[in-house]
């Protein structure tokens, strides 16, 4: 890892694209939040089982937990995605393919960052309208949904590496 070129690849019009989704989605959950938190009741959902029921509730404060974690996370992975070359790779990175993969490996962060994000976004509209009333759950389909969508681009993350190396 010590002998790999250090650059940061130039982000092109999909990067931007990803980022500011992103960045969109994380300020609406803090929006949601803030605008629906007085009208909630003191117990809201903080946990569901597999099939997307409530299992769990705790303080009404726990909401902005979930909207601190979005913030922490966003803000989190996109600062590691400055530094492409710390990241851990299933081939040889060279002065040759550097670039190339290290695009590859941002852009892939990019699309991670946000999926979790609209996974949050989901979590944090969902359980306020279980809190009030206006649903019953996540939906039986959530978490198949989401681990199926994240399994698939570290699939493709990976098998596209090999390609391009």
């Amino acid at each position: 890892m010590a002998d790999r070129p250090r650059i940061r690849p130039e982000k092109e019009p999909v990067d931007f694209l990803l980022e500011i989704t992103g960045m969109i989605l994380v300020v609406a959950i803090v929006i949601i939040t803030a605008l629906k938190y007085h009208g909630l009741p003191e117990q809201i959902p903080t946990h569901f089982n597999a099939s997307g029921q409530p299992d769990d509730y705790s303080n009404k404060s726990m909401i902005w937990f979930l909207a601190g974690i979005t913030v922490v996370m966003f803000t989190g992975l996109s600062v590691l995605n400055r530094f492409p070359y710390i990241f851990n790779f299933p081939v040889n990175i060279t002065p040759e393919n550097a670039e190339r993969l290290y695009r590859h490996a941002t852009r892939s962060m990019r699309l991670i960052n946000l999926l979790t994000t609209i996974m949050f976004f989901y979590l944090t509209w969902q359980s306020i309208a279980v809190a009030t009333g206006k649903a019953a759950g996540l939906g039986m389909w959530f978490l198949p949904i989401t681990v199926i969508a994240i399994t698939m681009v570290t699939i493709y993350m990976v098998i596209r590496m090999y390609q391009l190396k």
